[in-house]
Parts: structure tokens; C-alpha cells; sequence
């Protein structure tokens, strides 16, 4: 489900498997309309490449795997930097050509959301019971695992202590962006024009304590970029806090956040340094776990 070419992917990797300085020579028509099928399969045929190198690669090593002229190749990567899908270094600059060859190229962003939103909730909450489970026995809180799904963070996954098999987070409950501790640790690392569109103003005040402009909202999710952990006290509902630890996926980034939720009164009294560590420990398990189950899916 992560492949947005399977086929070509596929073939791609056998190539340069079996002849690591093998040239992969394009059978299809010459077009520099950027309509054409052939201009939109060659910019595939770069996304499969570079999905295999997460760390990028420099423009002539993509020249000498794909065996594409080097002025079809800056068109086709100007075009996809344009639309977000790639993202280089250094910056492209006007008549710089003659510095190409040195640049770094990967996939941006644009990409990364695609392919989130490719992922199957049912999937991820599946493979994430284990851990949530560990975390509510540790701490005899609700653990709950939350995803961003287009402009929406709900919750996709819950585990209680059998103390408070009710729970707080049932799965499919949409979170308070703005307010969340869950939806700060995804919010954190998306772009801002995403946060805007998602975080609207006037941002409702649920309890006294929620953050009700955007400015006071990037400034806690600058804290929680900083820190790696997001908190709530007390800012949707009086007498419960929450903390959150975001989950990074390789070549998608952060659409997941790990959670424990619980009364005031007992995660007031709670180890903060040993929770906040556990949930770090935690979505470096998922983050893990998921990247190789991804990595079988399209293998």
C-alpha cells in the first residue's frame, strides 16, 4: 500500500540488485510536454529510486541510474521540487546548473502525506496493542494511540487498566487539535500551513486552560518539537492530564502519537521523568515495529 508504482519499484530493485552499475535505459518516447505518460513515468521512476535511499541522493548518481539526459533530468526534478514532492540540498538557484551534480535530493513532504494517508488504521492499532498494554500496566493509566487522518487526529487504539475499563479515548474519538496532548505531538512536526488549516481561529476555549490563539499554540508545539513530548493539564476536560509522545515513520514522518491518559489527582502524584521516558521508548518500538511491517508490504 505504500508503492505508488509497484511494478516499476519492483523492477527498479531487481536491476540494481542484480547489477549494482547497471544503467537503467528508458524504452519509453522522448516528451518534454508534462502531460505526457512518459514525463509522469519518469517521475516515478525517480520517486521509486529515491524512496530506496531515504537519506537522498546526489543528482548524478540519479543520472547514472536512470540514464536520463541531464537536462530532462533537472526538468523532471524542478518540476516535482515545484509541487513539493522532492526536497533538495543545497536550494536550487536561478543559472547554478554548473553545482548540480553535489546536490542532494529526497522525498518531501508532499509525498510523506500521501503515503500516510495510504496507511490502514486498523493495521497500525493492531500491531500497536502489545505496547499500549505495557504501557497501561506500568502506569495503571489508559494508554491510546491517535493518527492523523487528512485534517482530522483521532484516536485509533485503547488500552485500560482493568481499574478504568471505561476508558477515556474510545477509538474513533476526534481530538482537540489545539488541545490534545496527542494531537500537539503530531501537530508539532507538520507544516505550518497545515496547522492553520487544521487549527482555525477564534480556537474554542474548552476549560480555562486551553490555548485559544495560534500564537500560543506554536509556541507549545516549538516546546514539544524541543522536548519530543506534548502535554495537556487539564485543557479539554477539569481533572484529567495527558502526555504524548510522537511516532516518526520513515519517509512519511509524524502521523502518530502514543499517549497516557488519567485523573488529575493521580497523574499529578505520577514518576513525570519515568513516564515521559516510557512513551519516548514506546513510539521508537512503533516506529520500529511499523517500519517493518511497511518495509514487507511492498517488498
Amino acid at each position: 500500500m505504500f508503492s505508488c508504482h509497484k511494478a516499476v519499484k519492483k523492477n527498479l530493485q531487481v536491476s540494481l540488485q542484480d547489477s549494482p552499475g547497471l544503467v537503467l535505459q528508458s524504452t519509453m518516447e522522448t516528451s518534454t510536454d508534462p502531460k505526457s505518460p512518459a514525463v509522469l513515468e519518469r517521475q516515478l521512476l525517480i520517486l521509486e529510486l529515491l524512496s530506496q535511499h531515504p537519506e537522498g541522493l546526489v543528482f548524478s548518481k540519479m543520472r547514472e541510474t536512470l540514464g536520463l539526459p541531464k537536462a530532462t533530468l533537472h526538468r523532471l526534478l524542478s518540476g516535482l521540487l515545484h509541487a513539493g514532492c522532492l526536497e533538495t540540498d543545497p536550494p536550487p538557484s536561478e543559472g547554478d546548473e554548473g553545482s548540480s551534480a553535489r546536490r542532494i535530493y529526497w522525498l518531501g513532504p508532499r509525498i510523506g502525506r500521501l503515503l500516510g494517508a495510504a496507511a490502514s488504521p486498523n493495521r497500525l492499532a493492531t500491531l500497536s496493542q502489545g505496547i499500549l498494554r505495557e504501557l497501561a500496566e506500568q502506569f495503571h493509566e489508559t494508554a491510546f494511540l491517535s493518527m492523523l487522518r487528512g485534517t482530522k487526529i483521532e484516536s485509533i487504539m485503547m488500552m485500560t487498566p482493568p481499574r478504568d475499563w471505561y476508558g477515556y479515548v474510545n477509538p474513533g474519538h476526534l481530538m482537540p487539535p489545539h488541545a490534545a496532548a496527542s494531537a500537539k505531538a503530531i501537530l508539532a512536526f507538520q507544516p505550518d500551513e497545515l496547522v492553520r488549516q487544521i487549527c482555525t481561529e477564534p480556537l474554542p476555549a474548552l476549560t480555562p486552560r486551553t490555548l485559544t490563539s495560534l500564537d500560543a499554540l506554536r509556541a507549545e508545539l516549538e516546546k514539544v518539537r524541543r522536548t519530543g513530548i506534548a502535554w495537556c493539564m487539564e485543557e479539554i476536560d477539569r481533572g484529567l492530564i495527558a502526555v504524548a509522545a510522537p511516532v516518526p515513520l520513515a519517509q512519511v514522518g509524524v502521523i502518530l502519537s502514543v499517549s497516557l491518559v488519567g485523573p488529575t489527582d493521580r497523574m499529578k502524584h505520577s514518576d513525570k521523568a519515568a513516564m515521559t521516558q516510557a512513551l519516548k521508548t514506546a513510539a521508537s518500538r512503533l516506529a520500529t515495529l511499523y517500519a517493518g511491517q511497511l518495509s514487507s508490504e511492498v517488498s
